[in-house]
């Protein structure tokens, strides 16, 4: 960062570095040879408030194939345990990834009007180096008390004032209304960052005296064109209200930028149009002089595609011939390399194991460390903290990294439990696989106390193959569990005992998902409308093989 003691000399120089470098791909300068697509698919899904990423068919900005087989590639972890509007964006030199969304969770949550009186004031982000590895989730509040909601966070660096001027959406309310119970609007806001951690106080950018959301910003030849969502009610005194507005200026944060367009996505008499409008997302072709414009149809196809060769002109065209991913919401095209495109598109790699077959042990007696040094670090969710030794469940869970069972012919997986007394049914004390949009499991691995039993299926519950002991777990004490899967053969463990086994088992754990499992957890279902796990949890062991029966009883 820049020190205030440099001199003004130093200064223009540096940026001078810093705006060239915006616009190179990458570090070694690699040429853009395609783009990433980063999503959420919409609120009518238990999943679908989390981030999915697509690529595209090489340079072709209007052809897109889903990437890591349909499935989120980041879940949250924190707040409202749902992130919808993905923001992307690439340092200035090319270097790191700054990933940010609204820290939002409509489906099972509180609805609308709460989600905008006592809505979050963060914003959630991730980093990442290579668009395949990410941070830990990180939240950051950026919005003041008066505000009620914190909505699709996006970021543009500025080279003349030298930081991330980040901006926003957000209700406020008046400072004597606490409670947030009397009217208001959305207005854009911004605050300024050089690291997405510590930010400045929040500003007003965008108040027009009616309801404003979604801005997002494409710079060409110096100038900054912004486009805003009208989120009025659409009527005879408004009639681009629930479209796009274009405007431009010279500086980023302008007060007053001059009007461009309106009605932008509307139909007109040389192009179709949408039913409505919003979270725009712009970005320039990577081989020709023209600009793209994704609208999402919200309510109705969700992202369509526009196009023009004159920002300055603010007219959009339809595109045609488009193939996007399955029900894209408020996201970013993002320009990317080669051998980024080749990153996004690679499967997973079988997981590590020891010597001795262990993949991830967390003993979970502080933290959710990992500790066979593996890194597959798990991070709480929810109602859940450690305290005497073990990790105690009151509604929350364990989410687990992605991948765990990737190349995995058979598996042991053991654990030490202690089963709350008002603890509800049908409960699962962990799930390995995947959710399908409906909520439903979509290939997985599970053990219940329910019936003490413990299942291996590759789609819903109609294809569990299983081994049952017939009983239930005791409740109140701690228990040493074990479930082996592998050789056609599964078998149940209790206290170091075998008290079930099953034959004609011929799913193999690393078949699931065809290696991609995006929905591992412990203390909870990959099912969403199944029970939680209500106890304690500690010394959870993976394994890659099967344990012997010996080796299950020296569990320790």
């Amino acid at each position: 960062m820049l020190s205030s003691l440099r001199t003004i000399v130093t200064v223009v120089a540096v940026t001078a570095a810093l705006v060239t470098a915006a616009h190179t791909p990458g570090s070694a300068q690699e040429p853009f040879a395609g783009y990433a697509f980063f999503y959420f698919t919409g609120e009518s899904s238990p999943v679908g408030e989390q981030i999915y990423v697509a690529t595209s068919n090489g340079n072709n900005p209007l052809d897109f194939s889903e990437a890591n087989g349909g499935r989120p590639i980041l879940e949250s972890s924190l707040g409202e345990l749902g992130v919808r509007d993905p923001f992307i964006l690439r340092s200035p030199d090319g270097r790191k990834f700054y990933l940010l969304a609204t820290d939002l969770k409509i489906n099972g949550g509180r609805g609308w009007d709460a989600a905008q009186r006592t809505g979050s004031r963060s914003i959630m982000v991730w980093e990442s180096a290579d668009l395949r590895t990410w941070s830990r989730q990180r939240s950051v509040q950026v919005s003041p008390p008066t505000a009620g909601n914190t909505w699709a966070p996006e970021a543009f660096w500025d080279a003349k004032r030298g930081s991330y001027v980040v901006y926003w959406a957000s209700k406020l309310y008046a400072a004597n209304d606490p409670g947030h119970t009397g009217s208001s609007y959305n207005r854009m806001m911004y605050a300024t960052t050089r690291d997405f951690v510590t930010f400045s106080p929040a500003q007003v950018w965008i108040d027009p005296g009616y309801s404003v959301i979604d801005s997002t910003v494409i710079e060409h030849d110096g100038t900054y064109y912004r486009y805003t969502k009208d989120e009025r009610n659409n009527s005879s005194s408004s009639p681009c209200s629930k479209y796009i507005t274009a405007e431009k200026s010279a500086d980023l944060l302008d007060p007053a930028y001059d009007f461009v367009a309106e009605c932008i996505g509307k139909a007109t008499p040389t192009s179709p149009g949408l039913s409505a409008g919003e979270g725009p997302t712009g970005f320039k072709s990577n081989t020709e002089n023209k600009w793209y414009l994704f609208i999402d149809e919200y309510g109705g196809r969700g992202y369509v595609p526009f196009e023009t060769t004159d920002l300055a002109s603010g007219k959009w065209t339809m595109s045609t011939g488009a193939k996007l991913p399955a029900s894209p919401r408020h996201g970013t095209v993002l320009p990317v390399t080669q051998a980024e495109l080749d990153r996004l598109n690679a499967p997973p790699p079988p997981v590590q194991a020891t010597a001795g077959g262990l993949v991830a042990h967390w003993p979970l007696t502080s933290s959710g460390a990992d500790a066979t040094g593996h890194g597959h670090h798990g991070v709480l969710a929810g109602s859940a903290a450690f305290s005497g030794g073990s990790l105690s469940l009151t509604g929350g869970h364990v989410q687990l990294p992605d991948n765990l069972l990737t190349g995995v012919q058979a598996v042991t997986i053991s654990a030490e439990v202690l089963v709350d007394p008002g603890q509800q049914t049908p409960y699962f004390l962990y799930g390995f696989g995947n959710t399908a949009s409906s909520g439903a499991g979509d290939g997985y691995l599970f053990s219940t106390g329910d019936n003490y039993r413990g299942a291996i299926g590759a789609g819903n519950w109609s294809t569990e193959q299983g081994v049952n002991s017939g009983r239930p777990l005791a409740r109140g004490v701690w228990q040493k569990i074990a479930l082996t899967v592998g050789g056609g053969v599964g078998a149940l463990y209790l206290n170091g005992a075998e008290v079930a086994r099953t034959s004609g088992v011929t799913v193999r754990p690393g078949d699931l998902g065809g290696g991609i499992t995006t929905a591992n957890y412990l203390g909870r279902s990959v099912y969403a409308s199944d029970r939680p796990f209500l106890g304690r949890m500690k010394n959870v062991r993976l394994y890659n093989r099967v344990l012997t029966a010996a080796e299950v009883a020296a569990l320790r």
